[in-house]
Order: structure tokens, then sequence, then C-alpha cells
């Protein structure tokens, strides 16, 4: 990988993680409830989706229109990788350092919220029981946990990455 494409990765996986960082603490200064909403969370899975094709799309200008598959890969699952490291920092220590009440508090509405929509498809106390001993278990915000929840995410990033690396090439 060229030096130009691991610059162009590392700038906008930067801009990327500041603006995860910027909504996260919006979010975290609306409160919990807003760390739950579905409107957020779709607003900011599009935005992972959007802008590293939209960069993707501006470096393949940039080259008169020509991106091989390994470069598109590149780009766009590096810049994901890249602001998503950036938020797990933050958010390492958002929930473990600056305020590990607030992943109490966050874990509490989790389970609430659950436990509303469980009922309402006619769960047994047990089956909800299980349930929320499975989210407590896994909704821990150590740093261990995070970043095992970060390993996944990076199988995402690359699934998509390579979707919109097929989708976008275009070899001479």
């Amino acid at each position: 990988m060229s030096q130009e494409i691991k610059q162009y990765i590392l700038k906008n996986g930067l801009v990327l993680g500041g603006i995860y960082v910027a909504l996260d603490i919006i979010k975290y200064v609306i409160g919990a409830e807003f760390f739950l909403n579905n409107y957020v969370s779709f607003a900011t899975l599009l935005l992972a989706a959007i802008f590293p094709i939209y960069y993707l799309i501006q470096f393949k200008k940039s080259k008169n229109g020509l991106l091989d598959f390994r470069t598109a890969f590149s780009i766009c699952t590096g810049i994901l990788i890249a602001s998503g490291f950036i938020l797990l920092v933050f958010n390492i220590m958002l929930f473990n350092i600056i305020d590990s009440a607030f992943a109490s508090e966050l874990l509490d509405l989790t389970i609430n919220t659950a436990v509303l929509q469980f009922e309402l498809l006619g769960m047994s106390d047990e089956q909800i029981s299980s349930a929320i001993e499975m989210i407590e278990s896994e909704a821990n915000f150590s740093p261990i946990n995070m970043l095992k929840q970060f390993g996944f995410t990076i199988v995402g990033y690359t699934l998509f990455g390579l979707l919109v690396a097929v989708v976008t090439k275009k070899n001479n």
C-alpha cells in the first residue's frame, strides 16, 4: 500500500472518528436514553456507510476514475477501522475512567427496554430472565469486552469494504 493511500485512510479515518466522538459526547450529555434511540443508531450506521463511500469516490476521481479492487477495499475498510478504533478508545475512557456510573445507567436502561419488548412478544418470565442474564454478560463495558466487540465490528467493516470495493473498482 502506498504512502499516499495510508495518509488518505488515516486523515479520513480521523475525521470520521472525530465525528463519532462528537456524536457520543452529544449522546452522553443528552442522556442514556439517547444512546439507545433507534433513530440515532440508524443515523450513525448511515454515516458509517456514506462517509467511506464518499471519500472512496473522491479518491477514485483524483485517479481519473480508475481504482483497483485492493485500493478500494483498503480505503473503505481502513477508514472504518481507523474511525472505529478512535471511538473505541474514547468509549473505553468514557465508560471506565470518566463516568463508570453512566455505563451502569446505560445497562439498566438497556435491560428495562428489552424487558418491555420481551413482554410485548409474549415471552415467559424464565425466557426473559435468561435473556437478561445474556444481556448483562455481553453488555459489560470493560475494556476487554469492548475490544472483543470491536473485533466483531472489524468483521462487519471488512464485509462492507469488500462489497463497496466490488461495486466501485474500475481497472484500466
